[in-house]
């Protein structure tokens, strides 16, 4: 199954990021959030790529330290991006997400495999902004406003 989300690229690769830390350092999003203090579906709602939900500076400093990571580039994007806000195009993969686990390398399984992404233009960036929730467009919508 393929999913398009509209996202600020370094919104994308920071839930993302949170998300392979946190099943690294072996907790669930359940003990994560009784860590931090924070309602146990926001977390949840910080990794799902399709909720707006995202953590400020201070709660990635807190997620950091409750995951005992020794730098915040585990969470950060491996290089500065060029873009703002993106279309990104998934193939979902078939993994079992109730199964946080690692493999043999200690790396975390994908959940998607990246298509493209692509920036918008500052016709569509506007457009965006007045949506109320412009990461929950059908593919209906999103192609009449953004085509």
């Amino acid at each position: 199954m393929q999913l398009e989300l509209i996202i600020p690229e370094f919104d994308f690769w920071i839930k993302e990021n949170i998300r392979v830390a946190r099943i690294k350092s072996n907790i669930d999003q359940v003990q994560l959030s009784h860590r931090l203090g924070v309602s146990e579906g926001y977390i949840g709602n910080i990794e799902n790529l399709k909720n707006r939900a995202k953590p400020n500076t201070r709660m990635i400093s807190r997620i950091a330290h409750a995951l005992s990571l020794d730098t915040y580039q585990d969470l950060f994007p491996k290089k500065v991006l060029k873009n703002d806000i993106v279309r990104i195009k998934l193939e979902l993969l078939k993994i079992n997400t109730r199964k946080q686990i690692v493999n043999d390398k200690g790396e975390v399984p994908e959940r998607f495999k990246l298509i493209s992404i692509e920036p918008l233009n500052q016709d569509e960036i506007n457009r965006w902004h007045t949506l109320k929730k412009p990461h929950l467009i059908d593919a209906k919508l999103r192609k009449r406003i953004f085509k």
